[in-house]
């Protein structure tokens, strides 16, 4: 079985934790503890079965790829030749534009795993409900996005990783 899992990296208020009151896991996911470059891929690595949705464009990660790659190259973490590299990684792991929906957001995204693995996100109800509407809009008018790009993005893609989407979809 497969499973999909919302990582959403960084913890909410209290006002937004889940409604079971359990105190702890914030609604749409769970915050990772920090971890070090190697204990995150090694993590994903041992975990093939979950697809991960990395929230706000995965934070800085996408950013570091580059950062990851070299050290990679260089092969100076003891058993990285047992595991994947964070490219080969990151093309294996999606992402949401949750306040993160900008043009060289969605460039950068393109390069480092793919438009295919790129999910609509807001951030709503953290955010505001107006700044997440023109989330879509900017979503539905980037020129970045071709429109197969753009229906993926807004939901097809999201619709393959949790197939109840797709049937709540096809109902509207």
């Amino acid at each position: 079985m497969t499973f999909t899992v919302d990582i959403h990296h960084h913890i909410l208020p209290d006002v937004f934790w889940d409604a079971t009151n359990e105190g702890d896991s914030p609604v749409g996911g769970i915050a990772p503890p920090p971890w070090s470059r190697d204990g995150m891929l090694a993590f994903l690595d041992d975990t093939p079965d979950v697809r991960y949705v990395f929230s706000h464009a995965g934070g800085t990660v996408p950013y570091l790829a580059g950062r990851f790659g070299i050290v990679d190259e260089m092969s100076v973490i003891p058993g990285a030749e047992r595991r994947a590299t964070a490219a080969e990684t990151f093309r294996h792991l999606y992402w949401d534009t949750a306040l993160s929906w900008g043009d060289p957001v969605l460039r950068m995204l393109r390069e480092v795993a793919g438009i295919d693995h790129v999910l609509f996100g807001t951030d709503y109800p953290y955010l505001r409900r107006d700044l997440a509407v023109a989330s879509r809009g900017h979503i539905l008018s980037s020129p970045e996005l071709n429109d197969g790009e753009r229906a993926a993005v807004l939901g097809g893609t999201a619709a393959q990783l949790i197939p109840r989407l797709a049937a709540l979809s096809a109902k509207v």
